[in-house]
């Protein structure tokens, strides 16, 4: 009876009015009478999770941190009407060794990435048996070493030439980008036996790094925009329009339709009694059981899909960092060089350098990864973890139940203190002080920490171990354009990292 008797303008009216009190009550709860509204943080994150999406959809995460420096003081820091941002390295162990706080939060929960698979695994009753039975053997670093590093290092070797190929014909390389490929490769082979090609060609095959980088801002937005990762996400078809489609011809689409054949054919060579004569993902995959069960076809392929998502261009962002971090660091590039000929003098490198060499006789190289992976992580993100219900003490702040608690290996890694009087500046040699390398890897967050570390840490920590100083050793750089970092969705790659080598005698 009122809507018939009340005309359109005025119903539009109160409807509009209506919107605009919800929109302040909703405001003013958040700023003043919300659980968290004494802990500190800029007004417009505390009332909504709109501008954490919007930093990173338009890639201004990183002059976000630096505004952040404002509240360098503060031990926690409200970046999300339910979120808690620890910028110390003395809230690590809290958050992410906690077994009760191993519940992540919904910020996992996307969809950007697919299906739900071991990184994305929300409940921790479904992530420990999946853990345990994706995480045996093929990541112990003495498999890697048995099963993986002479594989690696045919690539390597492979690298190297096409490299040379270069130099000799006096060509400017997009450094950042041959390594990202290289890495690609690697995964490729460890997950199928076989590389796509990337390095062989020296072409981003099938557009897969392209692709996974065009997906970023995307990816940012829906993990970071609470309503629309919670609502519009999950309406029926929606998701499914915005992903990537698994009959495509490139990018991830075709990863995923790639990945749903090698499965099938890997299948039906098994039950033809066939099997591959060398261990790789795929068969691992294959071979998991969760209480005596196979994966789901579901879980099979989206884990072999992870596997060269997570560990391709991660993996080459901390190579070309590497490398580009010794080649504009004044005397870093010659310190490197002169390490390496004092370890061959003493015959203790092999050809190419073996992940075990570096570790033990090349100290400044590996400072260098450890360095590098400190400044610019490849995965500068949130990984919230959700408080148990009866709420946790962290730093000497109580924090209550059901709110997600969070760090960044950006800010973390920077720590004022910690890396006093220098920590944005690129000095291997911090790690080489006795006492130091344990305090600074017990903050560093770059792969996360804890029950749910990342897998393949060890793995990228080989490949960079390996190529790096194979490259020193082999090409003096010259530098045409340093390029840039960008972090783009809480993932990081390097751009224009442009160089001439020159192969050395």
């Amino acid at each position: 009876m009122f809507l018939q008797k009340t005309d359109p303008t005025t119903i539009f009216s109160l409807i509009v009015i209506a919107g605009v009190s919800a929109v302040c009550y909703t405001v003013f709860y958040r700023l003043y009478l919300h659980p968290l509204a004494k802990f500190p943080g800029p007004w417009y994150s505390r009332v909504s999770s709109i501008p954490l999406a919007l930093l990173s959809y338009f890639s201004l995460e990183l002059k976000w941190h630096h505004l952040m420096e404002k509240y360098q003081g503060q031990s926690a820091i409200r970046i999300s009407p339910d979120m808690i941002f620890f910028p110390k390295p003395s809230a690590l162990r809290e958050i992410y060794w906690d077994p009760k706080c191993n519940e992540k939060g919904g910020i996992y929960n996307h969809g950007g990435f697919g299906p739900p698979h071991l990184f994305s695994t929300l409940p921790s009753v479904n992530h420990k048996p999946l853990r345990k039975a994706l995480g045996a053997a093929p990541w112990s670093i003495g498999s890697l070493k048995v099963d993986w590093e002479p594989r690696i290092d045919n690539h390597v070797q492979l690298f190297i030439a096409k490299m040379t190929e270069k130099a000799n014909a006096n060509e400017s390389v997009v450094l950042c980008d041959k390594l990202a490929q290289f890495a690609a490769d690697i995964m490729t082979i460890f997950t199928f036996n076989e590389p796509w090609g990337f390095v062989e060609n020296s072409r981003d095959e099938r557009g897969l790094l392209a692709s996974f980088r065009r997906d970023l801002d995307f990816i940012g937005w829906s993990q970071r925009f609470t309503f629309f990762r919670d609502h519009i996400m999950k309406i029926p078809g929606l998701a499914g329009l915005l992903t990537p489609k698994p009959d495509s011809h490139s990018g991830m689409g075709y990863l995923i339709k790639e990945a749903g054949i090698q499965v099938n054919n890997r299948e039906r060579n098994i039950s033809q009694g066939l099997y591959p004569e060398q261990p790789d993902f795929l068969q691992h995959c294959l071979d998991a059981r969760i209480d005596g069960h196979s994966l789901s076809p579901q879980q099979k392929q989206t884990h072999v899909t992870l596997l060269i998502q997570a560990g391709a261009d991660s993996t080459g962002t901390t190579l070309g960092s590497t490398l580009r971090f010794l080649s504009v660091t004044p005397g870093a590039l010659d310190k490197a060089r002169k390490e390496i000929s004092a370890a061959e003098s003493s015959n203790l490198l092999s050809t190419p350098v073996k992940y075990e060499e570096t570790r033990q006789h090349l100290p400044f190289i590996a400072a260098s990864v450890k360095e590098t992976i400190r400044l610019t992580p490849p995965f500068p993100n949130w990984f919230p973890r959700i408080v148990q219900p009866e709420g946790k003490t962290i730093d000497g702040i109580y924090i209550p139940g059901g709110v997600d608690i969070t760090s960044n290996p950006y800010t973390v890694q920077r720590d004022r203190e910690l890396y006093a009087p220098d920590p944005d500046n690129f000095r291997p040699e911090r790690w080489l002080v006795e006492g130091k390398e344990a305090e600074y890897d017990a903050a560093t967050y770059a792969f996360g920490m804890g029950p749910r570390v990342c897998l393949g840490k060890d793995f990228a920590i080989m490949e960079t171990f390996k190529l790096v100083p194979e490259i020193i050793r082999r090409f003096d750089i010259e530098v045409l354009n340093p390029g840039k970092w960008v972090v783009a969705g809480g993932i990081s790659y390097n751009r224009d990292f442009v160089v001439k080598l020159r192969a050395r005698d």
